[in-house]
């Protein structure tokens, strides 16, 4: 993908816009996210296209995806994008290499992250050889409240410059990847160990 800007009706676009549509779609099927809950994004040249607040991930279509300025905030197409936007431009900012932003909502990635305690470096056990492979260290950052520089800041210094994901207690969790299938990917590994780790009650035998 190239790091200029792309004008937003090329090929590049509806491709990138059809692609969000799609993993919105398997979010929402795979009970990743819930209502208008969660929210999705994709690098864009200098620009992020992101779901727009309000509206479930489920029911969006490509146009409906918000283009926005990543350095500025600035949102030079239509709709109003998600009150996390500035979670995912810190991320995009820190990451060069991140192409795909995912904040899920995850019932069961959040009954996790209230039961475990903060902590910077790891959080979920590895129950999984796929697990370490597509989430590898977990950090749990502490609670802050949604769209708060707190949050974005907070996500931003938990990624980091290696890692693939941070859990949010009481709040879900954020993955990053190179490609969708990478952050879907990362994403669904969460969801599936913190569905192990709640109903095990922590017991389940890690790697």
């Amino acid at each position: 993908m190239s790091t200029e800007a792309i004008p937003a009706g090329s090929s590049l676009s509806y491709d990138l816009r059809r692609n969000l549509t799609i993993y919105s779609h398997r979010l929402y099927e795979r009970h990743m996210v819930s209502a208008s809950g969660g929210n999705i994004s994709c690098r864009f040249g200098e620009h992020l296209l992101i779901s727009p607040t309000g509206e479930a991930l489920g029911d969006l279509r490509p146009e409906d995806f918000v283009l926005v300025d990543i350095a500025t905030g600035e949102v030079t197409g239509n709709g109003k994008p998600s009150k996390e936007l500035p979670l995912h431009a810190a991320v995009y900012r820190r990451r060069a290499d991140t192409r795909v932003v995912i904040h899920g909502h995850s019932a069961y990635a959040l009954a996790a992250s209230a039961l475990l305690e903060p902590n910077p470096e790891d959080s979920l056990p590895t129950y999984s050889a796929g697990y370490r492979a597509r989430v590898g260290k977990l950090p749990l950052l502490p609670y802050f409240d949604s769209g708060s520089k707190e949050l974005s800041d907070g996500v931003a210094e938990g990624i980091g410059d290696d890692r693939k994901a941070v859990l949010l207690q009481n709040h879900g969790f954020v993955a990053a990847g190179p490609t969708f299938a990478a952050a879907f990917n990362t994403s669904e590994e969460i969801h599936e160990a913190a569905l192990v780790y709640v109903t095990t009650t922590g017991k389940a035998r890690s790697l």
